[in-house]
């Protein structure tokens, strides 16, 4: 096939499902009909020779080739709209919807000046927040995400920039009235406590801030787990149960709960927080926005 005879718009079509895996999630980003994105996505099966997406019933999975192409075509959609974007010069009317993969304690945490800085100097960008997950790293998914903010030292991602923001510690919380939680107690009745805390895949419980116990094999008794952070203190404040949280979150919420916190009796990583993004972008007017703005947010945090 000739480049003059394929419909260059497709390319948005086959973006919004790639990201949404549901085409009428896609209609709703795109601002169309739900029968336009299925007709626009059978035109591109025409066009490709490929079903690029199937659907399982709950999601539409790509194909090996949709895999193969998308990073080419999300990067290819970005170069446009940064030609767009420059054709107007001005950061004012750049519209886009700009990807963070983070956790939510960070989105509670930046969001609410982050929005009020974007009304003020980019009042056409929009933030989509999405969860800090294994999948959302790999290679295939990651040209869908504009930033990354996530602990320096947790996963190692190559070629992408970075730039660091604030540093931060751990500490464990617990209920007010729970005697069992207290300064300066010893390691083992630590771990004998009830915890819950982060996990983003079911069943297994790996996360940042117990890194190093498993290099002490110090066995945590879990009682709970999920991908959320915010939910941990509600919990905590209203069971015996304790969690790691970090300090940034649990010294408002103690605040405002029946919490308190304490130093967890075994060592805990440093937790300094990065802005990643990738390269290709280093010169995008939003992408170059958006880093100011988080880092200005978080330039007191230190």
């Amino acid at each position: 096939m000739q480049l003059r005879d394929f419909d260059i718009n497709l390319l948005t079509t086959l973006e919004a499902i790639w990201m949404t895996r549901n085409v009428s999630a896609a209609a709703k980003t795109l601002n169309l009909a739900q029968s336009t994105v299925s007709a626009a996505l059978n035109r591109l099966r025409a066009s490709l020779d490929d079903d690029l997406f199937n659907w399982t019933g709950s999601e539409m999975v790509p194909t090996p080739l949709a895999e193969q192409i998308m990073p080419d075509v999300v990067r290819l959609l970005a170069n446009v709209r940064g030609v767009l974007e420059k054709s107007h010069g001005r950061l004012a009317s750049v519209e886009r919807r700009v990807v963070i993969a983070t956790v939510d304690y960070v989105v509670a945490l930046i969001g609410p000046e982050l929005l009020a800085r974007a009304a003020a100097e980019a009042p056409n960008l929009s933030f989509d927040f999405v969860d800090m997950k294994p999948q959302t790293l790999t290679r295939a998914t990651r040209p869908d995400v504009d930033m990354f903010i996530i602990p320096s030292n947790a996963l190692r991602i190559a070629g992408l920039k970075r730039r660091l923001l604030y540093s931060d510690t751990y500490v464990c919380v617990g209920a007010l009235d729970n005697e069992a939680l207290y300064e300066g107690m010893p390691a083992d009745a630590f771990l004998a406590l009830p915890h819950i805390g982060y996990s983003a895949t079911p069943r297994t419980t790996v996360n940042h801030e117990t890194m190093l116990w498993d290099e002490l094999d110090a066995e945590t008794g879990y009682r709970l787990t999920m991908g959320n952070y915010l939910v941990f203190p509600h919990i905590a404040a209203q069971t015996n149960a304790v969690a790691i949280l970090p300090k940034r979150l649990a010294v408002p919420m103690t605040q405002e709960k029946r919490l308190k916190f304490i130093t967890p009796p075994l060592p805990t990583p440093d937790l300094p927080i990065s802005a990643l993004w990738k390269p290709a972008q280093e010169d995008d007017v939003a992408v170059t926005w958006l880093r100011e703005a988080v880092a200005a947010i978080t330039s007191d945090w230190r």
